[in-house]
Parts: C-alpha cells; sequence; structure tokens
C-alpha cells in the first residue's frame, strides 16, 4: 500500500509539473547545489559569487521555499523574474547593488527629540497584540487563496479607518496580474519634500508546508502578521497624533513574498521605472519571536545599505530604552527589502534574532502568538513599533 501510494504522489507531481510553466529565479550561490538535488526539474543557467540563476518548474516553488527556511534559516531566499532577461540583468547590475549598500542617499540626522519621544510613548502592545491575532485568524494568508486576497482586505480597511479620512492620506490595493492576492499601499503626501519618498513595508502573506496550500492551516503569527501589526500600529501613533510629513510616507503590505519576493519586486521595479525618488526603506518581516538571549533587534548586514542601518541603530540608541541590537546576514533574497535593494534604493531590515535563532515554528500551523518567543504578548513587537515611530518622525521630517 505504501509503494502504491509512493507512486500515486510521484504521478501527482509529474502531472502537475507538467500543466505548470518554467519560470527563473534568482538564488543565493550557496543555495545552488542543493537546490538542484532537491528539486526534481531544475538547472543552473548561470553563476556568480554570491547570486545564481535557476530554472525550476513553477510548480515546486513552494518545495523550494520550504527547502530554504529548513536548510538555510531563510524566509525566502529566492526570487522570481518574469523572464530569463529580466534574471540575467539582476545577476549582472552588480554596480547597481554596490551604490545601494554604499552610498549615502541622505544626511540621516536625529533632530525630532521631543515629537519623537511623545510619540514613542503613544506605542501600545495590546493594539499590536489585538491585529496579531485577528489576521493570524485567517485559515492563512495564502497568495492564492481567498482568505489571502481576504486577510490583504481587512488590513486596507484598517489603514483607512486610521486615517480618519484624512486629505493628505489614501490607500489602495495594488493589484498584480499573475496571483489574486492584491498588496497594500498607503500613501501620506509630503508637504515640502513630497517627491521624496520613505517607505515601510512587510509581508501580508503566509505559508504552511508542502501540501495543501490553499487550504493548509498557516496562521503565521510571527510571519508575518507581527510585521503588519507592527506597522498598523506605527499608523495609528501618526494619526492618534495628527502627525504630516515633509516627506511621503508610503506604507505596504506586500503580496506573494514567500513564493519569491513577488509583490515586492513588482513595486520596486514600478518605482525604479518611474524613477520614483526613494530615500529609505524599511522591512518588518517577523517582529514578536525573540530570539536571541543578547539582542532584541537584529539588523541583516547584507543586501542592505550601511548608512541607513547604521542611522537606524543610532534611532534605537536615542528613542528605544533597554532595546539591545546587532548583526546578523540573511543570504539573498531572505526578504522584500532584497526586491529594493536590487532596484537600488537604500534598505534595512530590523530582524527579531540573528538567523541562527529564528523561530523554527514559521511555515508551520504552529505559528501562534502563543508560541515559545511571543508567549501570548506582542511585547517583542512593540520595541519594533517603537523603532518605527522614531523612523517615520526622523525620515519625515
Amino acid at each position: 500500500m505504501k509503494k502504491l501510494w509512493m507512486m500515486c504522489l510521484s504521478l501527482g507531481l509529474t502531472i502537475t509539473a507538467a500543466q505548470a510553466k518554467d519560470v527563473f529565479i534568482t538564488i543565493g550561490s550557496d543555495a545552488i547545489d542543493l537546490s538542484q538535488k532537491s528539486l526534481m526539474a531544475s538547472k543552473a543557467i548561470m553563476q556568480s559569487k554570491e547570486i545564481s540563476i535557476l530554472k525550476i518548474n513553477e510548480s515546486e516553488i513552494e518545495s523550494l521555499s520550504h527547502l530554504m527556511h529548513e536548510k538555510f534559516n531563510r524566509c525566502g531566499g529566492f526570487i522570481v523574474h518574469e523572464s530569463e532577461a529580466e534574471a540575467v540583468e539582476v545577476l549582472e547590475n552588480n554596480s547597481l547593488r554596490a551604490f545601494a549598500k554604499k552610498a549615502n542617499f541622505l544626511n540621516y540626522s536625529i533632530t525630532e527629540g521631543d515629537r519623537v519621544q511623545n510619540m514613542v510613548s503613544k506605542v501600545n502592545e495590546f493594539s499590536i497584540r489585538e491585529m496579531i491575532l485577528k489576521l493570524s485568524s485567517y485559515q492563512n494568508r495564502y497568495y492564492k487563496a481567498q482568505t489571502g486576497v481576504d486577510s490583504q482586505e481587512y488590513v486596507k480597511a484598517t489603514w483607512e479607518k486610521l486615517a480618519n479620512s484624512r486629505s493628505d492620506v489614501s490607500v489602495e490595493l495594488y493589484q498584480h496580474s499573475g496571483w489574486p492576492q492584491p498588496s497594500v499601499i498607503m500613501t501620506v503626501e509630503g508637504s515640502s519634500k513630497k517627491d521624496e519618498v520613505v517607505v515601510i513595508g512587510g509581508h501580508g502573506d503566509s505559508i504552511a508546508g508542502f501540501w495543501g496550500r490553499e487550504r493548509a492551516r498557516a496562521p503565521g503569527a510571527d510571519d508575518n502578521a507581527s510585521g503588519i501589526a507592527t506597522i498598523t500600529e506605527i499608523i495609528r501613533v501618526m494619526m492618534d497624533n495628527g502627525y504630516k510629513p515633509q516627506r511621503t510616507i508610503k506604507f505596504m503590505s506586500y503580496a506573494a513574498e514567500e513564493v519569491g519576493l513577488l509583490g515586492s519586486k513588482a513595486i520596486a521595479n514600478e518605482f525604479k521605472s518611474n524613477k520614483t525618488n526613494v530615500v529609505g526603506v524599511v522591512q518588518f518581516d517577523m517582529t514578536n519571536h525573540k530570539g536571541s538571549a543578547n539582542l532584541d533587534i537584529v539588523f541583516m548586514s547584507d543586501f542592505t545599505n550601511e548608512a541607513h542601518t547604521k542611522f537606524m541603530g543610532a534611532l534605537i540608541d536615542t528613542y528605544v530604552a533597554g532595546v539591545n541590537w546587532g548583526y546578523s546576514k540573511c543570504g539573498y533574497g531572505c526578504s522584500d527589502h532584497a526586491s529594493w535593494h536590487n532596484a537600488g534604493y537604500p534598505a534595512s531590515m530590523p530582524f527579531e534574532s540573528t538567523m541562527g535563532d529564528i523561530n523554527n515554528d514559521i511555515h508551520t500551523k504552529n505559528d501562534t502568538i502563543d508560541a515559545p518567543g511571543s508567549m501570548g504578548t506582542a511585547d517583542h513587537a512593540e520595541k519594533f513599533a517603537r523603532l518605527g515611530v522614531a523612523y517615520l518622525v526622523e525620515m519625515g521630517k
């Protein structure tokens, strides 16, 4: 019986693969050999020291996502491209990535002490917890499932309610052509520097395991209801205090991060094509699991901007009392900041732990707010919300 079941499973995989198309991905070169050995239909196209191009069957994207988490402690770890040409362009554009890492896009400064301190003091753990609980109550937030659409519509409605009909604020669903789940974008138009844009984002989708997909239980409380709840709290504090920035602020809940950063890549590339002047990007992806004993907030040092990240560390020292921070590396394409980095923009990713201490419950049905590391509260995410409020005001000035 077991042998027959395995034969049927193999046949099912073959049929699924035959029905799906081949896609091209960029992936960390350190993962290329294991990926080729583990996937049924894959072929290395080009390789460089840091990044490689792999052609795989679209049906194996979820399996690759699981592999990257299990073997490399990466939430993601690859980017899916529209064509081989797009993947080659990313691989060969080392100069743009070097610019995105080393350039000083602004004279990042800390000058808004009284205003920031007042607003940071208004951050509320309970509000963050309530949003985590709501988003993790969906069966999943998978990018092809109706619940993935419904959860993003809930984010949009929540952000609209917080904006309270302010004339300088708009919230939209950014529709993608290749899958049903939309991204959500809230725009707070700046006053005197509205052509300079600050992006505060995180991904709204969730995923669990190899099978089930649209039907799987994937609460994603940490990955990444916590990040969207953190962003929502930043918005709440901003609106409750009537803060109006000089620069334009865009809050984003990206679709389809878990299957190759699809949503953020589409948006970042559109901004690049339109020559939008983005002066700072921060990615909140997993904020509520305290995995590292001696560190509260950990900045990814690879595929991020050095000056921008150093500035965020200084914000913690200035405004977020009692929080220890440090650095780690997460590899290529580990979250949506990589989409902005590849487009040549300054991005940072503050994370909840080192990658070696990553939450092992993510991508499973056990990723709930009651899991170890969160213990039923949003205490850890509250630290990130305080950092986010400080970032908002100091970047918005």
